[in-house]
C-alpha cells in the first residue's frame, strides 16, 4: 500500500535559514518565519552557530509505533545521511541509535572506516550491545565502503556558500581520539567529553588515552 509518509520523508531534501538556537544534539532552523526543530549530532551542533545562515541536508521519518510522529533529523553532508540510511537498514537500529553512531567520531568517514575493519568499540554507543555490534559490522563492512574518507575534518557549507571548519581536528591526535571514544562508551554527553579532553590534552600534552581519560574522570 502507497505511503504518504514516506513520499513527504524522500520530497524533503534540505533545509535553508538561520541558526535561532542550539542544543547539544538538537538545533532550530528559521524557515520562511517558522522555527524547525531538526535533530543533528553533537559535532554537527558545535560546528554551527546562533545567528549563522545555514543549510541542512534533511531525512524526514515518522518515529513511534502506536502514533507516529514526525522527526526531522539533519546532516552537514551527504556522507553522513547515507550512513545514517544505511544504519537503519539493519535490524534493531532506530533512527535515535543511528544518530548515535554517525554522530560517535568526527566524520561519517571514520566511522565507515572503523565498521570496514570491524572495529566494534568505535561504535559502542547507547543502545549498542554486542550482538548488534557484530550485526551492524556483518552487515554493512562492505555497504561502507564508498564512505570511507581520510578523516579529514569536513567543511561545513552554510546558506552564503561558505565554508566552516571545525575549530580542532580531534581525529589528529589517536590519544585523543581513543580517550574521546571511551568516555563516550561511558555514556559522556559528546560535547562534554570533547571540553574536557581539550582542557586536559593542554595540560598533559604526551599523556596517553588511558591518562587522558583518567584526568578527565577526575574532573567531570
Amino acid at each position: 500500500m502507497w505511503d504518504p509518509r514516506a513520499r513527504l520523508g524522500a520530497v524533503l531534501e534540505r533545509i535553508t535559514g538561520v541558526l535561532i538556537h542550539r542544543e547539544p544534539e538538537a538545533v532550530v532552523v528559521e524557515v520562511g518565519g517558522l522555527g524547525m526543530l531538526v535533530t543533528v549530532t553533537a559535532h554537527t551542533a558545535d560546528a554551527l552557530a546562533e545567528g549563522e545562515a545555514v543549510t541542512l541536508l534533511t531525512q524526514l521519518l515518522f518515529v513511534g509505533s502506536q502514533e507516529p510522529q514526525p522527526r526531522l533529523f539533519g546532516f552537514r553532508h551527504r556522507e553522513s545521511r547515507e550512513l545514517f540510511n544505511l544504519l537503519r537498514s539493519v535490524s534493531g537500529i532506530g533512527p535515535s541509535v543511528a544518530m548515535r553512531i554517525v554522530g560517535a567520531q568526527p566524520s561519517p568517514g571514520m566511522v565507515a572506516g572503523s565498521i570496514a575493519r570491524g572495529e566494534a568499540k568505535a561504535i559502542k554507543v547507547k543502545g549498542v550491545g554486542p550482538k548488534l555490534t557484530k550485526r551492524i559490522i556483518s552487515e554493512l563492512r562492505d555497504k561502507v565502503a564508498p564512505l570511507i574518507t581520510s578523516g579529514a575534518p569536513q567543511p561545513v557549507l552554510t546558506a552564503s556558500g561558505s565554508l566552516r571548519r571545525p575549530a580542532r581536528p580531534a581525529q589528529a591526535d589517536p590519544a585523543f581520539e581513543d580517550a574521546y571514544l571511551a568516555l563516550r562508551g561511558m555514556e559522556l554527553e559528546a560535547n562534554r567529553a570533547r571540553s574536557l579532553l581539550e582542557e586536559v590534552r593542554e595540560e598533559l600534552d604526551e599523556a596517553s588515552a588511558e591518562e587522558l581519560i583518567r584526568a578527565v574522570l577526575l574532573r567531570s
